[in-house]
């Protein structure tokens, strides 16, 4: 199991505060909502659900199938 960004899409503002965050620079915007076009890119790190000012991010582990 991986641990990997989910967004709760209703609660984002789309700030982009969590794209400056990143140190891997996996995230993009996709419109006004990131997204992670990069999964494997990403280190699980929690800076993007930390600097979110609506808590819209959580890392969340993740089933891979």
């Amino acid at each position: 199991m991986i641990e990997l960004p989910q967004l709760a899409w209703n609660r984002c503002n789309g700030c982009s505060d969590c794209m400056a965050a990143c140190p891997v620079d996996c995230l993009e915007m996709d419109g006004p909502i990131p997204w992670l076009p990069r999964p494997a890119d990403c280190v699980a790190c929690g800076l993007c659900a930390l600097v979110c000012p609506e808590e819209a991010l959580q890392i969340l582990p993740i089933d891979q199938e």
